[in-house]
């Protein structure tokens, strides 16, 4: 699978000028808008600890421009559980983790829940699991994640912090769940305080 428009997307660039690359690509979030002070380096180590994989990636250049073999490797190590089905995994998603990943000086960051395929999406809702029909997951736009001795709450807080996609905090999980969707909270103090919400399902 190819990134063709990582060549000409550089951080900062107006969308305008990636409309017609975004229409070779499902990522919706082509450039991160996070604030340059919480952007990450480029590079993020991910554990799937599922698989046992590990993997550090150089995904963004001192450009600012995005790596094609970065992004296939990626989405190998996003793949679906279930299937094995790989799909492009948004650079905001990416960018997102490895701001987490820096601010925390972590060694890694955990991904406790990828890509998923439709099929998988539905065998979890078979089994009762609070999951979307139409997963962020099955974007490639989602991911549930834990960092190496940081606790959720700090973890949550921090994600959210950022002003970027949606964070679920969930009291009996070990993760939190971060996307690339639309600015939301739901399962802590931001949600309870008025923030734009919807059910917990919707959103992973």
């Amino acid at each position: 699978m190819k990134y063709l428009f990582r060549k000409s997307c550089r951080l900062g660039l107006p969308f305008a000028l990636i409309v017609l690359a975004s229409s070779l690509c499902p990522s919706q979030s082509l450039c991160s808008e996070i604030p340059t002070h919480l952007r990450g380096d480029g590079t993020v180590t991910i554990h799937r600890p599922i698989t046992g994989e590990r993997a550090t990636f150089r995904y963004r250049d001192e450009k600012g421009d995005y790596d094609d073999h970065a992004f296939d490797e990626i989405a190998h190590l996003f793949r679906c559980r279930l299937t094995s089905e790989e799909h492009p995994i948004d650079p905001q998603l990416i960018e997102i983790l490895d701001s987490i990943e820096d601010h925390f000086s972590a060694d890694e960051v955990r991904l406790i829940s990828a890509f998923r395929s439709q099929e998988r999406n539905a065998m979890m809702r078979k089994k009762g699991r609070r999951v979307a029909k139409g997963s962020l997951h099955m974007e490639g736009r989602a991911a549930d994640i834990e960092v190496p001795g940081v606790s959720k709450i700090a973890l949550r807080n921090f994600a959210h912090s950022l002003g970027q996609g949606g964070v679920g905090y969930y009291s009996k999980r070990s993760f939190v769940h971060v996307d690339s969707g639309e600015v939301r909270a739901w399962g802590f103090g931001p949600a309870k305080a008025g923030r734009r919400t919807r059910p917990a399902a919707a959103h992973k």
